[in-house]
């Protein structure tokens, strides 16, 4: 129960404006399937009731609020499909479902279910292969006579304040055209530098009986007959169209057209070239672009018995090439949706929701790509990377624009390290090595160096808010460096393979020192356990931190999360490590919850990114934004990466552990990956859009977000399409395919007597800004704090070193390595001076 009742337009108009985007709750995506040679550049989405943030001519500019309907029958009934505010508030029933099972081809359904109303409105949508346009065919049915409008908020170029609108005429037909003022900046740019000036051309089949415009461009005001409207208006405007009066029943068609340079006429052609065909012709050729696609990826023996999953797993495949660019091959955004949107004003061009590129989430779709046998996908993603992220001093930035336009610059040495994975996975999987990549060795060594002087810690971990030391992202590091040293000694680099491989394997053992507690913090004594992050790698200090999101603070000690799984799934440390064990014991009496479809887990406990509580401003449900932070909800990604984990855990059940049974906890039920991939599946909506975040109550809100199921979060979001298709492959596999092989055969695979026989450290003394010492190792690195390379000194014959070292650092790491029968017999010994 809420502590009050929620508050929305009429009392709160400066949270919930008139012009905002839809929400991100999204139960369909859908473009024609032409990567390799375009004939349409239009992207569809559509929430349960309206179609939404129509994209044109790239997969992140946005051009439409909605496109939605109206039933009226002339004598004050009035009913709207869209949900602007997404409450659940009036009769009508909305559905959106697959028309076919190997096509993103969606139909909404509207049925009145008031005792004094009975009708039916049916919209299927696709985009048209053959030009830059999409088209609906509608179906009406009723038991009464009523009057059927097409109404949208237009907003070219993501920005609606700049809209001229106009009714127009041509031959004969009645139709409305809209577009981009060019008045104003936007931060939507080709590669040129160019703003993009959209057009687009609202038409029917039979022309519409009536338009109307309004310069209220309000979702729920859209202009109707007999209302104050007018046939030009410029601003924030409402379109309306008739398609028919009237009638107890009617077959037609819609379509919407678009064109750059603001050209009008040539959208309304476009529109028209799509309705002078039938409609099941259009809709065939869209399908069959699809179809294609289909038949060329490997569908896993884990879901081809399973009707349900097999259907997830074609689409959760075709989202995640739906997500891509056409004009920028490999740039696929992180989701097509606007989070939480009915709360993000949509007056100016702003950098909106996800439409932008995470090196991470490229990472994610990369392996799901490789997994399913899209190797070209998978290169693509990996040379987009390289080609329009990567700096020259080896930075990747958080995000980027499509054309590689910093939008966040924040550091984050995951985001960094993964492009180094991904190319030492294409070159070994698919012959795609550095002699016929566009990058090469300088590239890679790049990246590897910024690792090297900017790690182990980083500013932001992978859920972009923590600075310090984060196990997810120290396993990306080492991944990348191991992956860089693969590359280095197939070109003869050998020094900068020792470099890496010393680097790795110093931050593999490390990596408990830094982000280990032995004391544990309040209930949390199944010592010793990973801490989601440290902030000075010391992690049995006490130290309070203040989460982001308006989260509490916290001591840093009792904040955990699962990210300490990514050592395993790299392949640095085994499954049954006990450190790994006790901490997932911690992680599932902690954050874990079971929903009605199976486990999901929190990002980590005090999360505040997701919607809002009853004790916040706008009620239980409400939108999450920055102003009103709520409480971040069970996220879908974790229950497949929990999925790979328990792989592992099944092909090995014995359980090794270096402590009696009665100082660990009980580690909870052994679960099943194939009924995790099972519970993914059902996250999914009836779109089989698999979402961000689902619901983690029962609670009823006057949303009606159901307990496990999605809420206004980004959905679908690319990286738990991709983790989808990667358990269903891995359950076939038996273990995680995207693990690199390098990586585990360096850790994991080779001797653990190494620490045992590898180099000694004694003596070590600074003194006057020299550093001496003894090792019987063949070489000694010294990492500072500083964020510079490390030093490197050989050793003399008598097994002694000196080296001046930077004054004023906090601390110095000095590693002794010395290489086995080769250099991938490695072993190093690490003393740290504080």
């Amino acid at each position: 129960m809420t502590t009050h009742e929620p508050t929305f337009e009429s009392e709160r108009s400066d949270r919930f404006p008139a012009v905002n985007w839809a929400s991100g709750e999204l139960y369909g995506v859908a473009t024609t399937c032409d990567f390799d040679d375009p004939q349409s550049s239009v992207w569809v989405t559509m929430t349960d009731g309206a179609i939404v943030q129509t994209r044109f001519p790239r997969v992140d500019v946005m051009n439409l609020r909605t496109l939605s309907f109206v039933v009226t029958d002339g004598d004050g009934y009035v009913r709207r499909t869209d949900r602007p505010t997404q409450r659940h508030d009036d009769s009508l029933e909305r559905t959106v479902s697959l028309t076919t099972e190997n096509a993103l081809a969606y139909e909404h359904r509207f049925e009145e279910t008031a005792e004094d109303h009975d009708w039916t409105l049916t919209v299927e949508t696709v985009p048209d292969p053959a030009t830059d346009s999409f088209c609906c065919g509608l179906e009406f049915e009723a038991k009464a006579a009523y009057d059927v409008y097409v109404v949208g908020q237009p907003a070219p170029a993501s920005r609606a304040a700049h809209t001229d609108a106009q009714c127009v005429t041509t031959d004969g037909k009645d139709g409305l055209a809209v577009f981009d003022t060019g008045k104003g900046e936007t931060v939507i740019h080709d590669e040129v530098g160019e703003t993009y000036e959209i057009a687009l051309a609202l038409e029917a089949a039979d022309g519409f009986d009536w338009t109307g415009i309004t310069e209220d461009g309000a979702v729920g005001t859209e202009p109707l007959e007999g209302d104050d409207v007018c046939e030009h208006a410029m601003g924030v405007v409402s379109i309306s169209g008739r398609v028919a009066t009237d009638v107890c029943d009617f077959e037609t068609t819609v379509a919407v057209g678009f064109a750059t340079d603001r050209d009008v006429d040539l959208a309304r052609a476009k529109a028209r070239e799509t309705l002078e065909r039938p409609f099941d012709s259009v809709r065939a050729s869209y399908v069959d672009s699809w179809q294609g696609y289909l038949e060329s990826i490997a569908v896993p023996e884990s879901v081809r018995a399973d009707h349900d999953l097999r259907v997830q797993y074609d689409v959760a495949a075709m989202v995640l090439k739906a997500v891509e660019d056409k004009s920028f091959a490999g740039a696929g955004l992180a989701s097509p949706s606007v989070p939480w949107g009915t709360g993000v004003d949509a007056v100016e061009a702003d950098d909106y929701g996800y439409n932008f590129v995470w090196s991470r989430d490229l990472y994610q779709v990369a392996t799901a790509f490789d997994a399913m046998g899209d190797a070209q996908s998978a290169i693509d993603a990996t040379e987009y990377l390289f080609q329009s992220q990567l700096e020259d001093d080896g930075f990747l930035p958080q995000n980027t624009f499509l054309e590689g336009t910093v939008r966040w610059d924040g550091e984050q040495l995951d985001n960094i390290s993964y492009p180094l994975v991904m190319a030492a996975q294409i070159a070994e999987r698919h012959g795609y090595d550095l002699e016929k990549a566009s990058y090469g060795y300088e590239e890679i060594r790049r990246i590897a160096d910024y690792i090297v002087r900017s790690g182990p810690a980083s500013e932001q971990e992978r859920w972009e808010e923590e600075a310090g030391y984060s196990p997810s992202t120290i396993a990306a590091e080492i991944a990348g460096l191991v992956c860089a040293a693969e590359f280095a000694t197939s070109v003869g680099e050998d020094a900068d393979a020792r470099r890496y491989l010393a680097v790795a394997d110093d931050w593999a053992r490390g990596v408990e020192r830094w982000c280990v507690t032995e004391t544990g913090a309040h209930e949390h004594t199944n010592t010793p356990y990973y801490v989601r992050v440290s902030a000075d790698g010391r992690p049995d200090e006490p130290t309070e931190r203040t989460l982001a999101n308006g989260g509490p603070t916290l001591d840093e000690r009792a904040i955990l999360d699962a990210g300490f799984l990514e050592l395993v799934r790299l392949g640095i440390k085994p499954w049954n490590d006990p450190t790994i064990r006790r901490s997932l014991a911690e992680v599932d009496e902690t954050i874990r919850v079971d929903t009605p479809h199976g486990p999901a887990w929190y990002r980590y406990n005090g999360d505040g990114y997701g919607e809002q509580t009853a004790a916040d401003p706008d009620g239980n449900g409400a939108p999450w934004s920055l102003t009103h932070a709520g409480k971040g909800r069970l996220w879908p990604i974790f229950t497949g990466e929990r999925g790979e984990y328990e792989l592992l855990v099944n092909d090995a059940p014995e359980v090794v552990d270096d402590a009696p049974e009665d100082e660990i906890r009980a580690r909870g039920e052994a679960l099943e990956p194939e009924d995790l991939l099972e519970t993914m599946a059902q996250f999914a909506n009836s779109g089989r859009m698999l979402p961000e975040q689902v619901w983690d109550e029962t609670t009823p809100t006057a949303f009606d977000w159901e307990f496990g199921s999605g809420t206004a979060a980004a959905t679908p979001l690319a990286w738990s399409c991709a983790q989808y298709v990667r358990l269903a492959h891995s359950i076939d596999a038996g273990e995680p395919v995207e693990t690199p092989a390098v990586v585990k055969e360096f850790f994991v695979g080779r001797d653990d007597e190494r620490e045992v026989n590898g180099p000694t450290l004694a003596d070590v003394a600074l003194e006057n800004g020299i550093l001496e010492g003894r090792t019987d190792g063949e070489y000694v690195l010294v990492q500072t704090d500083s964020n510079e390379a490390p030093l490197e000194t050989a050793v003399n014959e008598t097994g002694r070193f000196s080296l001046g070292v930077p004054e004023e650092v906090d601390r110095l790491r000095i590693v002794a390595l010395e290489a086995g029968a080769t250099l991938w017999d490695l072993r190093t010994a690490t003393i740290v001076l504080d």
